[in-house]
């Protein structure tokens, strides 16, 4: 792995794509779409994270998610 490698996830929708299952205060990135037992961005992290240091992965989101 490079150390210098970054990766930056995008996590700030407003929940309307995936609507019902999907709302302003608990949006897709939160939800367990494919029944694994992970969410979305549990998923994303974790994929990147084969590839690129943990700590150069940041979630970029809105402040009401933090």
């Amino acid at each position: 792995m490079n150390k210098h490698h970054y990766v930056a996830i995008m996590a700030g929708g407003i929940g309307s794509r995936f609507w019902p299952m999907s709302r302003t205060n608990y949006p897709k990135q939160f939800l367990d779409i494919l029944g694994t037992g992970k969410t979305l961005i549990q998923q994303t992290f974790e994929r990147y994270g084969k590839v690129v240091h943990k700590e150069n992965i940041f979630v970029i989101t809105s402040h009401e998610y933090l």
